[in-house]
């Protein structure tokens, strides 16, 4: 079995110490990193002042490695808990990246990943007293993929398993992107990368800003309020779905379907009876329903479940069935109970996600 654990890919460096406040995920009040404090995950959205993430960052930005470094404080500390011994089993890791910028971010990823860390951060005991904990993370093995394929291991080799030709579409924040697959794998000529549901997110503020004070909001912050749809304006609750459905369609409209006509032909549709959604934007009904009434008549539309989930799931299944040790040998003997743990880490622009594939987790 594969546990996920989800964090929002948001951060801020700070000054205050936060005592009493751990990042219910996370687990940590603040990360350290090169001398400064920073707020992470649903600590920094709910307590920080200007919470943000750039959109698609390089492994050479800081947001990268912060958002990696917590990431792998979470997997620790879920191993940590999990194994019996308290041995942390060597790590096998995948990512990766959108099509697009893929091949230019793969060597460095590679790098950054496979170097031995020492992550500092503070925690917070029940009581208030706040203290500085390390954790050494060492990754045996890293693996770089494209997202949609991470997306693809998923549906085909997942918990219900998918088989035949598809199109498979991935609703990203930052990047939308889709193919057809096949059983040997994605159609490169039908593959396509474009915005994603960032820019419904944008078309909401700007309707938004006509009647509506979103106090110096960042995008990050505006991309939950889209995601629920409403607000508290002078203690009172407003309502804002028509907005959503307006900037979803647009969304659609302008971006989504011109990009599938592009890619996609008519032959393609002949190979292909399903269409899979997956990513955050996935769980939009508003968008979903425009899938629906496209293609409803010529596919049948599924949505994978938990879509957001759906790359990590990937990436820790392709960790486990990709990995260049073979475990009947030396340390990783079938008879040795501490088997490698296999990981599934997809930095979104909007969230986040862990998997975690070890024995303890399967059984």
């Amino acid at each position: 079995m594969i546990k996920t654990y989800s964090f929002p890919s948001v951060y801020e460096s700070t000054l205050r110490d936060f005592a009493t406040s751990n990042d219910p995920i996370l687990g940590f009040s603040k990360l350290k990193f090169e001398g400064v404090d920073y707020l992470v995950g649903l600590h920094a959205l709910n307590d920080g002042v200007s919470p943000h993430k750039f959109i698609n960052p390089m492994p050479e930005d800081l947001d990268y490695k912060i958002i990696t470094q917590a990431a792998l404080v979470v997997a620790n500390n879920a191993l940590q808990s999990e194994v019996k011994n308290g041995w942390i089993p060597k790590m096998i890791i995948t990512t990766g990246f959108p099509y697009a910028t893929y091949q230019f971010n793969k060597e460095a990823a590679e790098h950054y990943l496979k170097d031995e860390k020492i992550i500092s951060y503070f925690k917070s005991s029940d009581d208030g007293i706040l203290t500085s904990e390390q954790r050494i993370v060492s990754i045996s093995e890293v693996n770089i993929i494209p997202e949609l394929v991470g997306c693809d291991t998923a549906v085909r080799k997942g918990e219900n398993p998918l088989g035949g030709n598809f199109l498979i579409i991935s609703l990203g924040y930052g990047t939308c992107e889709g193919a057809v697959s096949t059983p040997e794998g994605l159609s490169v000529r039908t593959l396509f990368s474009t915005h994603g549901i960032s820019y419904a997110v944008n078309l909401f503020s700007q309707e938004l800003s006509k009647h509506t004070y979103l106090s110096m909001r960042t995008e990050h912050q505006v991309d939950h309020l889209f995601t629920k749809g409403f607000m508290y304006v002078n203690r009172k609750r407003r309502d804002f779905s028509n907005e959503k459905k307006m900037s979803l369609e647009m969304y659609y409209n302008n971006v989504v379907s011109p990009a599938i006509r592009r890619y996609i032909s008519d032959q393609d549709f002949e190979s292909v009876d399903k269409l899979v959604l997956a990513g955050g934007g996935a769980n939009h009904k508003d968008l979903l329903e425009m899938f629906r009434k496209e293609f409803g008549e010529l596919l049948n539309i599924t949505v994978f479940e938990n879509p957001e989930k759906c790359a990590s799931t990937g990436y820790a299944l392709y960790s486990k069935l990709n990995h260049s040790v073979n475990e009947k040998d030396g340390v990783f003997s079938t008879e040795n109970p501490d088997k490698p743990a296999y990981l599934g880490i997809d930095i979104g622009n909007a969230n986040t996600s862990v998997a975690v594939y070890h024995k303890s987790t399967a059984e």
